[in-house]
Order: C-alpha cells, then sequence, then structure tokens
C-alpha cells in the first residue's frame, strides 16, 4: 500500500491521493472494529462467567435447603 508521501511524491495525482486516504480510513475503521469486538468478546466472557459462578452458587444453596429439610424429617 502506498502512503501519502509517496503519492504526494511521485505525482501520482489528486486521485490517487484520494484513493490512499479511503484505504487508510478503511484500514483505521477496521482496526477499530477489532477492538471493539475484543471488548465485547471479553464482555461476553465476564457475563458467562458471573451466570455460571450464581448458577453454582444457587444450586449449593438449593442442596443445603434440601439437607435441612430432610434433617428436620428424621
Amino acid at each position: 500500500m502506498e502512503s501519502y508521501r509517496q503519492v504526494f511524491c511521485e505525482g501520482g495525482g489528486e486521485m490517487k491521493n484520494n484513493i490512499t486516504k479511503r484505504r487508510e480510513r478503511r484500514i483505521m475503521r477496521d482496526e477499530d472494529d477489532h477492538k471493539e469486538k475484543g471488548d465485547i468478546n471479553s464482555q461476553a466472557d465476564a457475563f458467562i462467567k458471573n451466570f455460571r459462578k450464581q448458577l453454582r452458587i444457587q444450586r449449593e444453596e438449593s442442596f443445603k435447603r434440601y439437607e435441612e429439610m430432610i434433617a428436620r424429617g428424621v
């Protein structure tokens, strides 16, 4: 990919310069999208981890209540 400086020095003209600028903007936008996806993935992972932790806690509390109920009945 040609940089702005290469196009300008070679006298590539305004049209080539605009194409280069658009490519650079697209690359920057793609990099930003990739960063946002990374953030979304880490947020999703944190949500899933927290959700599983809450399920485990509920399961343990339920088992504890069940044991207490059985102990009262005996």
